[in-house]
């Protein structure tokens, strides 16, 4: 079948439709030299510090040691640089969205479409920083979505100021004075809400998280609040508050809210189940019974097959993942969307480097692919798309088990509309499976994992088969 002509659009890539555009978007073309030079320098940090100096894969306890020793001096290095680029980056944005203000006062347009370009501009380097960072809390969960997204708030808000970044690499500074430690700064990160350090050692296998509070009086009000969550009693709690002013009443329920919500996600991630703080429902948090599948490799042989002469390079994965890996933004642009026609998918079609706009999927510094590859994605120099079939994924897990996942009807999909955000979808229907007789949602992190993590999808509908069913997990069921 010959490929569909292209649009108006794709014959002139530069003006297309922003929505057509946005997977195709070349993230090194809207960042400075200079910027992509430090995010270079951070990626290294990050990924391959502690591999550098590690020239043999270490074989006894002191070897793992010294290599995580080299770890964290990497990590460290990037948490201090990425540190003293925030301050001065929210200097510069302050002063951006001021004149932005000014402009638009003075009624220039020319000004105002300037000043926003500028905001703009140190809001997108501002979000690369912070996803350097995520890289560091990805590896030290190794990767593990069913607790990262535990640290997760929904609605939960950051406090990115430059006296909380001074505050918090002060309090770092002091655990990192250990090689064994690494003590990151959470508000620096894309996505944490719980605490404002997480410490973790490595000789110990623990991992804490550290709340700071300024002045005595908070001190001593948040030490009250934490007491009084773990020991859960009322006659402790009505002898300790019964001094406090309207004032003091008011920021100890809000302290002691933030306590109870921090100890119910520490209990689920410690005890492997718990209560979900986001929705109120049971979650069951499950070792994966075998090693994982992944097919960073794909990538990697579509990678190496480019030359001068040729731009692209496809393939695709377990029958419902189409891959593509370009050179040029054109052939992107055209070739991808042309074969998902041609393939009649209907599915949203992302880059690798929307892992710079959504916090809850892997970042590039924690990727498998080779620093080569990472460092020319980084820059646009490579564009690497890929498109989950949403159909051709049903199909799969039905040919593994006969009935087992569907598209719900949009009377079904309308009835779980309250529910969070979240969940796979097609054209606002939502992907369920059904097993012994339950019928519950897919969530996103399903593709998330196959998309960005590059988890096999045959293996995971494997084990989510093998899990049962979902009664005692967050995701919701249709009834």
């Amino acid at each position: 079948m010959s490929k569909p002509a292209p649009s108006a659009a794709e014959a002139n890539p530069s003006e297309p439709d922003a929505k057509l555009l946005r997977p195709f978007l070349r993230l090194g073309k809207y960042l400075t030299e200079d910027f992509l030079k430090l995010a270079e320098s951070w990626l290294f940090l990050v990924s391959a510090y502690g591999i550098s100096k590690t020239p043999e894969e270490p074989a006894t306890k002191d070897e793992w040691l010294r290599f995580f020793a080299h770890c964290h001096d990497g990590w460290k290095q990037a948490q201090m640089q990425i540190a003293a680029f925030l301050t001065e980056a929210l200097v510069r944005r302050a002063h951006a969205r001021s004149d932005e203000k000014e402009q638009h006062r003075l009624r220039t347009k020319d000004g105002q479409r300037q000043a926003k370009a500028r905001s703009r501009q140190i809001d997108l380097e501002i979000a690369v920083a912070r996803r350097m960072l995520d890289a560091i809390l990805w590896t030290i969960f190794a990767g593990d979505h069913s607790t990262l997204r535990r640290l997760h708030v929904q609605d939960g808000q950051h406090s990115l100021s430059a006296t909380n970044i001074e505050d918090a690499m002060r309090a770092a500074d002091h655990f990192n004075a250990d090689q064994m430690v690494m003590a990151l700064s959470t508000d620096m990160l894309s996505f944490v809400h719980v605490g404002d350090l997480i410490v973790a050692n490595r000789e110990t296998g623990t991992i804490e998280f550290v709340e700071l509070k300024a002045g005595d009086k908070n001190a001593g009000i948040a030490a009250v609040a934490d007491f009084a969550v773990r020991s859960e009693c009322q006659a402790f709690e009505q002898m300790a508050t019964a001094a406090f002013d309207e004032t003091d009443k008011k920021h100890y329920e809000r302290v002691k809210r933030q306590a109870k919500r921090n100890e119910t996600i520490m209990s689920t991630i410690r005890n492997e189940g718990g209560i979900d703080p986001n929705t109120g429902n049971q979650v069951v948090i499950h070792a994966t019974p075998e090693p994982l599948e992944f097919w960073a490799d794909r990538i990697e042989a579509c990678y190496a097959s480019l030359r001068d002469d040729k731009k692209w390079a496809i393939d695709v994965v377990d029958d419902c993942v189409y891959l593509g890996v370009y050179s040029d933004q054109y052939s992107a642009f055209a070739g991808f969307q042309g074969w998902m026609r041609v393939e009649r998918c209907e599915s949203k079609i992302f880059s690798l480097t929307d892992s710079f706009r959504d916090p809850g999927v892997r970042p590039l510094g924690a990727s498998l692919l080779s620093m080569d590859l990472r460092l020319k994605v980084l820059r646009g120099e490579i564009l690497v798309i890929m498109c989950l079939d949403v159909l051709k994924f049903i199909e799969l897990g039905n040919s593994i088990q006969a009935g087992f996942m569907r598209l719900a009807t949009k009377a079904e999909s309308l009835r779980a509309r309250n529910y969070r955000l979240g969940n796979l979808t097609l054209n606002g229907c939502h992907v369920v499976t059904t097993i012994g007789g339950e019928t519950a949602i897919v969530g996103a992190g399903t593709r998330d994992r196959i998309l960005f993590d590059h988890q096999g999808p045959r293996q995971l509908l494997a084990q989510r088969l093998a899990a049962g069913p979902m009664s005692q997990y967050a995701k919701p069921t249709i009834k």
